[in-house]
């Protein structure tokens, strides 16, 4: 499910930051409620987009769990059909992004490229 970086898109649409189009496993709650399962589906210093079976409405706060980082405080912005965007109270460090995306790399199998000669 998870594979990092996929791609870059610049700031449109009246967005302040750049977002990178993502496939990362997470969780989200609402304050005091029940965890449940999200796909991050795209990321930026300023907020991100979600798919996941949480009813939402614009304007709830939510809080967002990544691996490897602690939860992180947003509000809702938009809700269309089973994902939503989300903007984050304070805005994430960029290395915080790049951290998230490196570590959801793969690297190639072994084997990958063939058998191995020894010579």
């Amino acid at each position: 499910m998870h594979k990092g970086q996929l791609a870059m898109l610049p700031p449109a649409d009246g967005r302040r930051a750049e977002r990178r189009i993502v496939n990362l496993a997470a969780s989200l709650r609402e304050p005091g409620a029940a965890i449940v399962d999200a796909e991050v589906l795209n990321l930026s210093t300023d907020g991100y987009a979600a798919k996941c079976d949480l009813p939402l409405e614009q304007g709830q706060v939510v809080y967002l769990k990544l691996p490897g980082i602690e939860a992180l405080k947003s509000r809702v912005v938009w809700v269309e059909e089973g994902k939503a965007g989300f903007e984050f109270s304070t805005p994430i460090h960029r290395a915080v992004i790049d951290q998230l995306t490196e570590n959801e790399r793969k690297a190639a199998p072994r084997g990958h490229f063939g058998p191995q000669r020894i010579y």
